[in-house]
């Protein structure tokens, strides 16, 4: 099996500030971690190899501060860590994002199956994985949140209402996974100097060679401004249900709601 995870580094959530000049996160002054529901992707990809063989390939799309996340994942298990850098990527929305990283895949594919967490912590759009699906021509299974697996394919749970979807697609395929999908594993010494030795590969657009028109990115962010903060509710007291009642519609009337 030729297995694949997508990561992504992330400012710490709590450190983030934006820049309302160039509508971007500001991350000169954040911490940066690896996105949750990615590290449970690396966790699903391990436990795969586990069951059916093969090796495991984290890839990243940054600069050289991605290295970190990538050398977390060599600790828990995975073989080989990629890093996808250029200058021609900056500011790529999740269309070039995907471009780019099913360019990655077919330059060191075959995949026989790819993870991605279900959604960043930063951007929370879920688009990405999506889209490299489409693009590959694979099934996609979404927002796992327990997988199994056998020689034909995986099987996953999805969570719907008070119960689940259960969804199965052949391999080679590409699979979100949620922070309720298994538990990451501790890192031990072992991987921890396995990850201090790992070289950590690079591929730049001199090997991808995405055209100029690959790169546009069609979307664009025009404004930023904070989220409006919910009224805080009131409480009606009255000598009864009637008297209530009475109270409430008067409060609905004088802000026109009735």
């Amino acid at each position: 099996m030729n297995i694949f995870v997508f990561v992504k580094q992330i400012p710490v959530i709590s450190d983030i500030r934006m820049n309302h000049q160039t509508f971007t996160v500001d991350r000169s002054s954040a911490g940066s971690m690896m996105n949750p529901a990615d590290l449970h992707a690396v966790e699903a990809a391990l436990s795969l190899k586990s069951v059916l063989g093969g090796s495991v390939t984290v890839l990243t799309m940054g600069d050289e501060s991605c290295d970190v996340q990538l050398r977390e994942a060599i600790a828990m298990g995975a073989d080989t860590a990629v890093r996808i850098t250029d200058d021609a990527y900056t500011g790529a929305d999740t269309l070039v994002t995907a471009k780019v990283l099913t360019a990655a895949v077919r330059r060191l594919g075959p995949a026989d199956c790819i993870f991605t967490g279900h959604a960043s912590l930063d951007g929370a759009t879920g688009q990405t994985g999506r889209k490299i699906s489409a693009m590959l021509g694979i099934p996609y299974l979404d927002s796992a949140c327990q997988l199994e697996a056998d020689a034909g394919g995986l099987t996953i749970r999805q969570k719907a209402g008070t119960g689940y979807n259960l969804w199965k697609a052949p391999f080679p395929l590409l699979c979100s996974v949620t922070e309720d999908a298994a538990k990451p594993r501790p890192i031990t010494l072992k991987g921890k100097m396995a990850a201090k030795k790992a070289v950590i590969s690079v591929l730049s657009n001199a090997e991808l060679n995405l055209s100029e028109a690959d790169l546009h990115s069609p979307s664009s962010v025009e404004a930023l401004f904070p989220a409006a903060r919910q009224e805080v509710g009131i409480r009606i007291q009255g000598k009864d249900a009637k008297d209530s009642a009475r109270k409430l519609a008067d409060i609905l009337f004088e802000k026109h709601l009735i």
